[in-house]
């Protein structure tokens, strides 16, 4: 009895911090909107936190406890929607530097005080909005920090690696998202990394083939955590896929460049069997791959 009004509780204490906190804003376009959850104190930072393909913001409360301990350390978490981006990311960008500003007006909070993390493709816009700030100097901030989960970070690897799995021919969702990638690659960029490097290099968050690492090299002062799972057995049993097609290659790449360009806040954390859906399948490259406990705590570190 005293365990089931525990768990009674925590529920009721969990809905709260969501349900009267939350807010949805619209934005210009209809399909675009942001969740919003504000701290009971006055806001002393900012978390966006982006989701992944083929989920929305109302899928990532439902996975990860991160928001909860954001608003408990005074963050405003912003939740965002965008509809019609592309893999140049320039709308997302845009969409991501006009909502920051508006909040810090509106909060009064300083553009040294936001930090942006993201899964997969929310992780891809994380990364970038960092390398472009510093590279185009045109956003009204600099992340302070940024964080990631499994994120693809090499156009031109994503390129050969989706050649590889239609080659393959092995999993249907494989093929089907390899299609997708090189049918949109090659209207994006104009065609293939082979015919386009420069393209490619140019939007790319990292460039393996580059000694400085393509657009990472804008990371080299930017505190940034990436969460990856091989899961080796499941990618080898469920799409026959070996090292060479996973993420945590470049992700490791990357960090390891980082490092010895003197950057001691970019760190790689590498999990085992911890990848599970919201459905409760099991796949590596998922939310649940990261501790919102230890990324909190993580944030926390470099903010202050």
């Amino acid at each position: 009895m005293k365990h089931r009004i525990l768990i009674l509780v925590l529920l009721i204490f969990t809905l709260s911090i969501f349900a009267q906190k939350t807010e949805k804003i619209k934005l210009e376009n209809p399909d675009d909107y942001y969740l919003k959850i504000v701290p009971k104190k006055k806001p002393t930072a900012i978390l966006f936190l982006f989701h992944g393909g083929g989920e929305t913001p109302e899928d990532v409360l439902k996975q990860i406890d991160l928001p909860k301990f954001a608003v408990k350390n005074n963050f405003i978490v912003i939740l965002p929607h965008f509809s019609d981006g592309s893999t140049k990311m320039i709308e997302e960008l845009d969409k991501t530097n006009r909502i920051a500003i508006h909040l810090m007006k509106e909060y009064t909070i300083s553009n040294d005080k936001i930090v942006l993390g993201g899964f997969s493709g929310g992780g891809m816009l994380s990364v970038t909005f960092a390398e472009r700030a510093v590279r185009d100097k045109n956003t009204s901030f600099i992340p302070k920090a940024i964080f990631a989960v499994d994120v693809p970070l090499d156009f031109e690897h994503m390129y050969q690696r989706a050649a590889r799995e239609i080659k393959r021919d092995f999993s249907e969702v494989g093929v089907g998202e390899a299609n997708w990638v090189i049918n949109d690659f090659n209207t994006t960029f104009g065609g293939s990394p082979t015919d386009l490097p420069d393209e490619y290099e140019k939007y790319s968050m990292f460039t393996y083939r580059k000694e400085d690492g393509g657009n990472a090299k804008y990371l080299a002062n930017i505190p940034i955590l990436i969460y990856t799972e091989p899961g080796v057995e499941w990618q080898l049993e469920n799409r026959h896929r070996d090292l060479y097609d996973l993420n945590c290659t470049n992700i490791s790449a990357m960090i390891n460049m980082l490092q010895l360009k003197g950057n001691k806040n970019a760190e790689v954390i590498t999990t085992f069997k911890k990848g599970k859906r919201l459905n409760g399948s099991i796949h590596p490259h998922s939310w649940s791959i990261m501790d919102s406990k230890e990324t909190m705590s993580w944030i926390l570190k470099q903010i202050r």
